[in-house]
């Protein structure tokens, strides 16, 4: 079962794609884990420790482990709506026309990213973030840009005062998900990344420069996990119907296309690929895929931007693999 799927995810450790790759995928009849290649080739080459435990920098992902599901829970407590402007809360943000919606679905206009700005520490990022510029009106093209989910990490702070106690507080604990975190206590542990110029290796510390920089309370990455854990959100989604962080209505919220005649569909935080399947990607090597309408997931971590991020094997084949998963879904429950 799924054969297609995980001969390509093998062979991004086999054609040096990635050093190594922890990967779930779960249905209703099977749950399969498979761990293989490299923890790291630099400074030596060390096995992949065969373990569900690993811990990846799981990058972008943050932005809908964390920031979407905390927004969310936020609006179910009636604290603001997706249809309010950002500005009403972040009075330093210089766009009246975007919405809290907009970030969620990367269709506030706001430019990917400002050449050359230099950013050297916490205040330099939150500047950047602010100075933005808005290079299309609101709601009529989707560019997926940090900022927006930036802005959504302020937001929770400007509510509840530590962006990151939030997300421990009411999803992390809620969920049992104690091997994740902002800040490893052992960095030795955690799967390292790239080899910097300036930084050396990175391991155990966020990959992201912005959210480096930041030091902490970035929504847009920052979170570290394992399959262990990213498992236990997947049930809540796909098996308790969102309980105990969402409601079931805010669940189907989420997976609501509200980019509709766009040039991508976007749920709340999430892509969209297809009715009720759910996508996100992170900059590290790590992508989820959940399919509630199947009750089935693809769960990839992997590390690989290390030794380099000059690779882009594995980001041109990532949405094949996705697309074939999908594929296999679909069959078995033709069968």
């Amino acid at each position: 079962m799924f054969y297609k799927t995980k001969q390509s995810l093998d062979q991004l450790v086999q054609n040096g794609s990635t050093p190594g790759i922890s990967y779930q995928i779960k249905t209703n009849q099977l749950e399969e884990n498979n761990i293989m290649g490299l923890k790291s080739v630099f400074p030596e080459a060390q096995i992949l420790p065969r373990t569900t435990e690993n811990i990846y920098d799981i990058a972008s992902l943050t932005k809908v482990i964390a920031t979407t599901t905390r927004i969310l829970q936020l609006i179910e407590q009636h604290r603001f709506q997706l249809e309010d402007p950002v500005q009403m809360y972040l009075p330093n943000f210089q766009h009246k026309n975007v919405t809290i919606l907009h970030l969620l679905t990367h269709s506030s206009g706001l430019a990917q990213n400002i050449p050359n700005f230099q950013m050297n520490n916490p205040e330099d990022v939150m500047r950047y973030v602010y100075a933005t510029p808005q290079v299309n009106p609101p709601g009529t093209e989707v560019t997926y840009a940090d900022a927006n989910f930036l802005l959504l990490g302020y937001l929770i702070s400007k509510m509840e005062g530590n962006y990151e106690q939030a997300i421990q507080q009411h999803i992390l604990t809620p969920l049992k998900m104690t091997q994740s975190s902002f800040h490893p206590t052992n960095k030795e542990q955690v799967i390292p990344t790239e080899l910097d110029q300036t930084r050396g290796l990175i391991q155990g510390v966020v990959h992201d420069f912005k959210a480096w920089t930041a030091k902490s309370g970035t929504g847009h990455a920052g979170l570290f996990s394992t399959l262990t854990d990213l498992s236990k959100f997947r049930d809540a989604l796909i098996l308790q119907h969102g309980a105990p962080i969402l409601s079931e209505q805010m669940l189907q919220l989420m997976q609501t296309n509200h980019t509709p005649g766009l040039n991508r569909s976007r749920g709340l935080g999430w892509d969209l690929r297809g009715e009720s399947v759910l996508y996100h990607t992170g900059f590290t090597g790590t992508f989820m895929v959940l399919d509630l309408k199947h009750q089935a997931s693809l769960i990839v971590l992997s590390n690989r931007v290390h030794p380099s991020r000059a690779n882009p094997n594995f980001v041109d084949k990532r949405d094949s693999i996705v697309d074939t998963f999908l594929e296999e879904v679909s069959n078995i429950k033709e069968v």
